[in-house]
């Protein structure tokens, strides 16, 4: 089975949506477009592999050496070495990641900083606005480009988007301020959300739009919208008509309780510095791998 199509009809952040909640297995190829207007511009591949809907491996290429050239680049083991190993010990079964750590040549905490490099090439590629991909589920599992690391791909579609410079791919897609969002669930969220997301999330009653949401948390609409759609990606809430609104929008009162809201009582920071996106993006990943160890 295969799926092809371009990034103008379907977003990756919906693509990843899609092989979490299928639990689709198999390699994902996006292939990006020159930009017609640059000469010098070219396209380029990269790949994707993925397990019952769980990311395992990235590359640029098909050549089973990504990972091994990663190592070698950051001193972690020499080629060598490593050459050596596989030769006498080639696995067959088993990620080379771990079989690597199982004879001493890399560290858990090295696995974990080699796939969120892998992750990290990922997190770019939703800046791409021009660009086809193709979704083979009977390609096979690269062993030699696996850390034995895996994580779920809507966790990565999070990720990226809380650090996305450029939404017009998505504008489409994102709900309307007038509207508002509806808990699907009947717990609090498992999956990992960020102290904003969670403020957005006191909210998902159905009652109170939007717009009045960003007002109250003294944000622009645009990223309420944003923060919205990941949690509607992450299959937390569904946008929905607002059933009922009685805020009022002034200077001194509110129309629904605040001790329903904790995040409303606290005392409002000074917002922090925004860090570099690739730094964001990979302390994100590495606080959510040490969690999940």
């Amino acid at each position: 089975m295969s799926l092809s199509s371009s990034f103008t009809d379907f977003s990756l952040a919906e693509l990843f949506q899609l092989i979490d909640q299928g639990r689709k297995s198999g390699c994902l190829t996006v292939c990006t477009l020159p930009n017609i207007h640059a000469p010098s511009s070219k396209s380029y591949y990269f790949y994707m592999w993925f397990k019952q809907g769980r990311i395992v491996a990235a590359a640029h290429q098909l050549n089973g050496q990504g990972l091994i050239h990663k190592i070698v680049q950051r001193g972690l083991a020499k080629q060598q070495v490593i050459d050596n190993l596989l030769l006498t010990q080639l696995p067959t079964t088993t990620p080379i990641g771990i079989h690597l750590k199982t004879h001493g040549l890399l560290s858990a905490e090295q696995l974990n900083l080699l796939f969120g490099s892998q992750l990290q090439q990922i997190r770019e590629l939703f800046e791409i606005q021009t660009g086809v991909f193709k979704l083979d589920s009977k390609a096979a599992l690269p062993l030699q480009e696996m850390t034995g690391i895996s994580i779920k791909a809507t966790e990565v579609a999070l990720m990226a988007l809380r650090t996305l410079k450029n939404w017009k791919v998505l504008a489409d897609v994102l709900p309307d301020a007038c509207s508002t969002i509806q808990s699907i669930i009947s717990n609090k969220p498992q999956i990992h959300l960020n102290a904003f997301e969670w403020r957005l999330w006191e909210f998902a009653n159905g009652s109170v739009d939007l717009a009045m949401i960003a007002s109250q948390l003294n944000q622009p609409t645009i990223v309420v919208q944003q923060a919205a759609f990941r949690l509607m990606l992450a299959g937390l809430v569904e946008e929905v008509p607002v059933i009922k609104s009685t805020l009022e929008l002034n200077d001194s009162t509110v129309n629904f309780p605040v001790e329903n809201y904790p995040s409303m009582k606290a005392k409002k920071s000074k917002e922090l510095e925004k860090l570099k996106v690739s730094t964001a993006f990979l302390q994100n990943l590495v606080g959510f791998l040490r969690s999940k160890a």
